[in-house]
């Protein structure tokens, strides 16, 4: 066994999760631990999330530069604000540190492309934290589906605004908002879809492959539903058309004042639908008696297969270990994505948002990637 020495960047509510998941395989040494904010780093708080958390043999810095100047560590996992990217990323990769980061890494194209062109050429292992491939029922799905004729997925899921848990970024400190939700925040999270969908949008990749164009219009919040800053729209419709001809349709919702949240997906091939209710059991719907069915008849009680594929994991843990691996082993065989290869995710929801903004203007992603007639939809702004 190979152990791997990682630093973690960033304390907060998902570099927590990952410092758990991390702590609990032998594989992973946990040598050094950095946060602007010093509370963050205090043993007693990490301990409420982290069982067993000590941080002997840990260094903590309250700055990156710090951290990289000090070195020691074979990896680094990165769980910060999408918006707050300094350019860590590339100075890890030009050091030749292999890079777990948490999605979405940027909410610009262009320096989501610098990002990822400058990994690509460093040669390291990277990944970027889309766990949900790693989840049992959804890899057991792209299993069923591989041999069938995917036509349409419909992914939706209702939220609440409130359900955004305060986070541990201090965001009222450096221009972001009071209450420190800044996923609630367009600015800061670039939209819900961009936030919280690219989670749907990357499964949906993971069982049909790559997008090729999106399409999208969302219903802003009125302006005298927008406290502390949540200025995120209201409901979003998005259509995504697959290199394979596949078309999804991923349907979001964060309404204010109703406490209600549930999601479902419908996958349809050209024989059959597979559902997916809440925590309820894959169950895919499809005859598969004689055809034409005898006497023209069939029984419906028949058409329902639950697929059985086992219980559900800690996707969390599992991606660690898939990295930790991975980058024991110097090779990317273990990851279920890279990170040149979550670039279509990241285009997608971040095509969506520009879609909308174009009143529902089809994009082409590899255009807007790469087109200079999207130039400006991938600048990050420069500050003044």
């Amino acid at each position: 066994m190979t152990t791997v020495s990682i630093a973690v960047v960033g304390l907060g509510q998902r570099g927590l999760q990952h410092l758990n998941a991390l702590w609990q395989l032998d594989e992973a040494h946990i040598v050094a631990l950095c946060d602007p904010f010093a509370g963050n780093l205090a043993e007693n708080k990490i301990q409420q999330f982290v069982e067993g958390f000590s941080l002997d043999g840990i260094r903590t810095y309250g700055t990156f530069a710090d951290l990289l100047t000090a070195g020691g560590f074979d990896a680094i996992y990165f769980a910060i604000p999408p918006s707050l990217h300094q350019g860590e990323l590339l100075q890890a990769a030009q050091a030749g540190i292999h890079l777990f980061a948490e999605k979405p890494v940027s909410l610009f194209l262009d320096e989501m492309l610098e990002m990822e062109r400058t990994i690509r050429e460093s040669g390291i292992i990277s990944t970027v934290g889309f766990q949900q491939r790693h989840d049992n029922w959804h890899i057991g799905i792209r299993n069923f589906l591989a041999d069938k004729r995917l036509l349409m997925m419909t992914y939706v899921v209702n939220s609440t605004l409130e359900s955004h848990s305060t986070k541990h970024t201090h965001t009222e400190t450096v221009g972001g908002p009071q209450n420190r939700v800044w996923t609630a925040n367009r600015a800061w999270s670039g939209s819900t879809v961009v936030e919280a969908g690219i989670h749907q949008t990357d499964l949906m990749r993971f069982w049909a492959g790559d997008i090729a164009w999106t399409e999208a219009r969302y219903i802003q919040r009125a302006a005298d539903d927008i406290e502390d800053g949540g200025d995120n729209p209201d409901a979003y419709s998005v259509t995504y058309g697959f290199e394979s001809g596949a078309i999804a349709h991923l349907i979001m919702s964060r309404l204010r004042k109703t406490f209600w949240g549930d999601n479902y997906h419908d996958i349809m091939w050209d024989r059959g639908h597979l559902k997916i209710d809440g925590d309820n059991g894959p169950v895919a719907y499809y005859y598969d008696g004689p055809y034409p069915p005898p006497e023209g008849k069939v029984d419906p009680t028949a058409l329902g297969h639950d697929l059985d594929f086992g219980p559900r994991n800690n996707t969390t843990l599992e991606i660690a270990r898939a990295f930790v691996t991975a980058v024991g082993a110097k090779s990317e065989d273990p990851l279920l994505n890279t990170f040149t290869s979550s670039l279509n995710s990241h285009a997608a929801v971040l095509g969506a948002n520009i879609s909308d903004q174009l009143d529902g203007q089809r994009i082409n992603l590899k255009d807007l990637l790469y087109s200079d007639d999207y130039h400006e939809f991938r600048k990050k702004p420069t500050e003044t």
